[in-house]
């Protein structure tokens, strides 16, 4: 994170970090964060140009996130802040972009329709699949945390969802061929939607319980 990372170890920037909640954070806090940020608005201006007027507001909330004791205890390596960070962000973003997602498809889809991208979905479509009522938005950390749990400590993973880098650079990286990084996120991308499916079957199954008991 330019001259911020250069200063302090990874290990600092998560004391750093943690202190924020505290009554006295640390006096290098605020240059933390504004590398954090700066670092994830330009991500923001190359990977998500049409968040537009909701950038401030995710920047806002990812920068909640980041300082959140509970979630920093959610990280094994302190080395890995920085990714982590990129991560947190990202998926804060995919937050935003599915509820005007989720909006757009209500006015625009045809009754009845259903749109499948197959094999070729992106991750972040697995986040906005569907029409979510508001339980589901509610809920809709845990399939995020679902999702971080299927592609955790996957290289390839890391280097396609979190880097956005193309296939190719990404098989130079993991020394693949460019066939083996197509593979693996192939699978990838079915045991995430397989994952996802199952949780939404354990959540209904959980409301049908409920409707007959309270019926």
């Amino acid at each position: 994170m330019g001259q911020t990372q250069a200063r302090l170890s990874s290990t600092d920037v998560v004391v750093v970090l943690r202190s924020a909640r505290g009554s006295s954070p640390d006096p290098r806090l605020d240059d933390v964060l504004k590398a954090f940020r700066r670092q994830w608005s330009a991500i923001a201006r190359k990977r998500f140009p049409r968040l537009g007027d909701d950038l401030d507001d995710a920047l806002q909330e990812a920068m909640m996130k980041l300082t959140d004791p509970h979630r920093l205890d959610t990280l094994r390596d302190p080395t890995r802040i920085e990714a982590w960070g990129r991560s947190l962000f990202v998926y804060t973003v995919f937050d935003f972009m599915r509820v005007e997602r989720s909006h757009a498809a209500a006015r625009d889809r045809p009754a009845g329709g259903h749109d499948e991208d197959g094999d070729e979905e992106a991750i972040e479509e697995l986040l906005s699949s569907g029409t979510w009522g508001p339980e589901e938005i509610a809920t809709h950390q845990q399939r995020v945390q679902l999702i971080v749990g299927c592609i955790d400590g996957i290289e390839v993973a890391r280097l396609k969802f979190v880097e956005d880098l193309p296939d190719n650079e990404i098989a130079a990286r993991c020394n693949l061929t460019r066939d083996g990084v197509a593979g693996q996120l192939k699978r990838i991308r079915k045991r995430v939607r397989s994952v996802l499916e199952a949780s939404d079957r354990i959540a209904g199954g959980r409301e049908s319980l409920s409707r007959g008991e309270s019926g």
